[in-house]
């Protein structure tokens, strides 16, 4: 039995992203092409590999077997374009680059948009996931640089910042909090919280200021998106500690409440990431270039 890369990239990306829709639009695919082609794999394989239901997505073991063959099958074929491209004078101007979910969404549109205004022949390879899966990524070669929130650290990558910004806490305009400018650390564990998934550097911030035992408490509702956060504090289920950055249109379209954080250290800090022998490639040197101009 051979198995399609073509199904297995598709596998691979639903099974970071957790998500259908997104993987579709990272794929730049339909969604219904995406989870026909996961039922085509599944058949060939002949055993489920993702559990679905209407709120959440979640590998079964096969899938979890699967999973890192699948990224060791995807990471070859990989190497094995750019050793053609390298013949062809391409890999020094192929931009290999991991990116955070949050400046995914919130930063990456206009930072490749400037990027491939100035180099138009630069392709582009994009990678998005957690800060622990990218920072794995860069480690592996996988990617050359990955754009993380703090604090990141692995063992051989070295963590540069570009880019500074506050962690903030929201709540709905309805919320008895909603006419308040600011919110005392003490007062967040009274409160059901919202956050980002284990692995995540929102996740690692945020039990950096409230610790490990209260994100474990049942007052705290994991979720595996920013945007997932921001509905359901819209919706009243609870409040979040978050980025400015990422809250910015719905706090001035009046949708969510952006209170400051006291007694605690709301600083948020954004950096690229590499390996400590890397030397970089001329995409690698102008994108940090153009982050450099951009702080």
């Amino acid at each position: 039995m051979t198995l399609d890369l073509h199904k297995i990239r598709i596998f691979a990306t639903i099974a970071r992203l957790m998500s259908f829709t997104r993987a579709a639009e990272y794929l730049h695919m339909t969604q219904p092409t995406v989870s026909q082609q996961l039922a085509m794999l599944e058949t060939q394989v002949g055993t489920s590999l993702i559990e679905r239901d209407t709120r959440w997505l979640r590998l079964t073991p096969a899938g979890t077997a699967l999973l890192p063959y699948a990224e060791k099958m995807l990471a070859l074929a990989q190497e094995a374009i750019e050793s053609t491209r390298e013949a062809a004078g391409l890999a020094d101007r192929t931009l290999r680059l991991g990116v955070g979910h949050t400046l995914a969404i919130y930063l990456l549109p206009k930072l490749l948009s400037c990027y491939q205004t100035l180099y138009p022949d630069h392709p582009l390879h994009i990678s998005v996931g957690n800060t622990n899966q990218l920072l794995a990524q860069v480690a592996a070669e996988t990617i050359e640089l990955a754009l993380v929130g703090a604090p990141a650290e692995l063992a051989g990558v070295s963590v540069t910042p570009f880019m500074r910004d506050h962690l903030v806490v929201i709540v709905s305009p309805n919320d008895g909090w909603a006419t308040r400018s600011e919110v005392e650390l003490e007062e967040l564990p009274q409160r059901r919280l919202l956050t980002r998934e284990s692995g995540s550097a929102l996740h690692a911030s945020v039990e950096r200021l409230l610790g490990a035992a209260h994100l474990a408490s049942d007052q705290v509702i994991q979720l595996g998106e920013t945007e997932a956060i921001k509905r359901s504090v819209e919706a009243g289920l609870g409040v979040a500690l978050i980025q400015r950055i990422a809250v910015e249109r719905e706090v001035a379209a009046g949708h969510l409440c952006a209170l400051r954080l006291r007694g605690g250290d709301d600083s948020r800090t954004y950096a690229y990431a590499y390996r400590q022998t890397q030397t970089f490639s001329s995409a690698a040197r102008n994108l940090v270039a153009l982050l450099g101009s951009s702080e």
